[in-house]
């Protein structure tokens, strides 16, 4: 009877134990639910952190773009007037000297910057592979970021784990990596905000470099075309012309002389608006009046003198 009773105590203290796991058991899907707010709202902010920097880098790449365009441009500017200048030397010699001489310094200058053109667009070229290059790797190293926070695996903490036998430790799994969840998207955009800076600074490096290609390739170009004025003087026997002038109307001057030339406008018709108003002319008449022929007179006879008429 002892015996009975107390296997009946085992089984029932066995049982209140075991049923006693199940509700632990059944709060390991509690905690599990819990965690997928949390790793949602870690996708989301991943994802929107991601795409900020990607639009962070779109704007350095647009600035880097602007500023490549207007190196491009100065340097383009500094040429041509180069070039006008040396062309004024060569146009503005005298009918004495040799016209086909004259004609091959010509070519020269244009020759030369052909060259020039050539140099800038390898000097652009070099750019544009650095650029292709420097994208790719900013955004390989942005996806790497997003990948490692949005494929976080929310079911490893039940690896070598048995739902039933150890149900507790697979719920503390689960609310420490609720607590990592919670903490990862601070560190993600510190992370994402030094890979742009970095990628910024690269291209910082891209533009000296195509800086440095264009002054090398200008200084070059100037030296060639100082070279056509030396062949002028020396070869073709011309030479060189005084500077030319600069000084060029402003738009300041042009607008001070248009209010100038109004101002005195106004003032002349103010005093025609004055002045009283003048007599016609007489008219000048269309036929001359010629005056009337006036009859000579006979004079009187001489007393004592015979006419041979009168006879």
């Amino acid at each position: 009877m002892k015996a009975f009773t107390f296997t009946v105590a085992l089984f029932m203290g066995v049982l209140s134990v075991s049923l006693a796991q199940r509700e632990t058991s059944l709060r390991v899907i509690d905690a599990l639910r819990d965690l997928h707010p949390a790793y949602k709202q870690l996708r989301d902010v991943v994802v929107q952190a991601v795409a900020g920097a990607k639009l962070n880098s779109s704007e350095v790449i647009f600035k880097f773009n602007i500023d490549i365009a207007s190196r491009k441009e100065s340097f383009m500017q500094t040429a041509i007037k180069t070039e006008a200048n040396v062309l004024r030397q060569v146009n503005g010699q005298s009918i004495n000297i040799d016209t086909s001489c004259l004609g091959f310094l010509r070519q020269s200058v244009d020759v030369n910057m052909n060259l020039a053109g050539v140099s800038f667009t390898n000097c652009l070229n070099n750019v544009d592979a650095s650029l292709a290059s420097e994208i790719t790797r900013v955004y390989a190293e942005l996806q790497v970021n997003e990948t490692s926070f949005v494929n976080l695996s929310v079911y490893d903490v039940f690896r070598g784990q048995n739902v039933f036998v150890n149900p507790q430790t697979i719920v503390d799994r689960l609310v420490e990596k609720l607590s990592s969840l919670q903490q990862a998207p601070t560190e993600l955009t510190e992370e994402l905000a030094l890979l742009v800076e970095a990628f910024e600074g690269r291209l910082g490096e891209v533009r000296a470099a195509y800086t440095s290609c264009l002054t090398m390739n200008d200084q070059l170009l100037q030296t060639t075309l100082g070279t056509v004025l030396t062949q002028l003087q020396q070869i073709c026997l011309g030479s060189l012309l005084p500077a030319a002038s600069t000084s060029e109307p402003t738009e300041e001057t042009e607008q001070t002389e248009q209010t100038e030339q109004t101002e005195q406008t106004e003032a002349t018709e103010e005093t025609e608006s004055t002045e009283p108003a003048s007599e016609p002319a007489p008219e000048i008449p269309t036929e001359t009046e010629v005056p009337p022929t006036e009859v000579a007179e006979p004079e009187p006879p001489t007393p004592g003198v015979v006419y041979r008429n009168a006879l």
